[in-house]
């Protein structure tokens, strides 16, 4: 008889609807201490929670994807977590039960439990907060996620903000439509500057791939312009900083977490209540995108 000492946790979602799993990794470390808590997820994501979270993680590509299909049979080292495993905490849609009875399939005694972050119209509260609903029949669990969502949300992941470090700008997102205008981040950076301030700017694969040559030459003529290769030089840049600002976004959700002192900047088609960064240090600067002023987003720095 294989000993199940495994929790597996699988999430294919975006940065900042990873992150906001965290403390649900956190819990299930704390209530199985003897066991080895998985994310399957992509590589950089995985390598991202191992270093912040201590957690362990398995690369989707590594044949999990078998788990979708009408013969599944995951092969080594996936075969064998999934049968060393406990528990089994899915994030992934699963419309026709196939992810599900495969994984019954495989390892009949596990636990299961399929948790979601899309939220229905009629739910009022923050995204942690439907997915502690969902724990409801689990309250041990349910119990343990609630202290670790007030501890991090009163002191976040990271000990002590660097207090001499730049104050570090992300400008862009995953959808524009939820981009404070590059231009005014632009005279932010000038404005940070002439305050006495070191900027750092991050500029991701979206921007560089999206944007005009000249919106990425401004910003690269008043601040250092930094392009992190993959989530852990990401996660390297905002550690380091004094403060960070950026638009609802994964890197906004990571400094907010991490607890750095951090300005999100929301627009309307963003909701706040829902997807507020996790944190106890985020300042939160909404209203029309367009009409936002830059010493509006100033203000909240200072």
């Amino acid at each position: 008889m294989t000993l199940k000492r495994n929790v597996l946790i699988f999430h294919l979602g975006a940065l900042g609807d990873f992150v906001i799993t965290w403390p649900l990794a956190l819990t299930l470390a704390r209530i199985y201490p003897q066991s080895r808590v998985f994310y399957v997820t992509h590589g950089q994501k995985g390598a991202l929670a191992e270093r912040i979270l201590r957690v362990e993680s398995m690369d989707v590509e590594g044949g999990w994807y078998r788990l979708f299909s009408e013969e599944p049979d995951p092969p080594a080292p996936a075969g064998k977590a999934l049968a060393g495993a406990h528990t089994l905490v899915s994030f992934l849609p699963d419309a026709n039960g196939r992810l599900a009875a495969n994984c019954r399939q495989a390892n009949p005694e596990a636990s299961l439990l399929n948790l979601s972050t899309s939220m229905p119209d009629a739910f009022g509260g923050h995204v942690t907060e439907y997915l502690n609903e969902q724990l409801a029949a689990w309250p041990a669990a349910q119990t343990a996620a609630s202290q670790i969502l007030r501890s991090v949300n009163e002191r976040g992941l990271l000990a002590i903000p660097n207090s001499s470090g730049p104050v570090v700008i992300h400008p862009g997102s995953g959808a524009a439509r939820k981009n404070w205008p590059p231009e005014k981040f632009a005279q932010l950076c000038e404005q940070l500057r002439k305050d006495g301030r070191d900027v750092r700017v991050i500029l991701g694969e979206v921007e560089l791939e999206q944007w005009p040559r000249q919106v990425v030459a401004q910003f690269e003529s008043s601040s250092q312009v930094v392009k992190p290769r993959n989530l852990l030089e990401l996660h390297d840049h905002i550690s380091a900083a004094k403060a960070f600002v950026g638009n609802d976004s994964g890197p906004t959700h990571l400094a907010g977490i991490l607890g750095i002192p951090t300005v999100a900047i929301f627009g309307p088609t963003s909701n706040l209540t829902r997807w507020k960064p996790l944190g106890p240090r985020v300042r939160i600067v909404s209203g029309e995108l367009d009409k936002l002023t830059v010493n509006s987003v100033l203000d909240a720095v200072a």
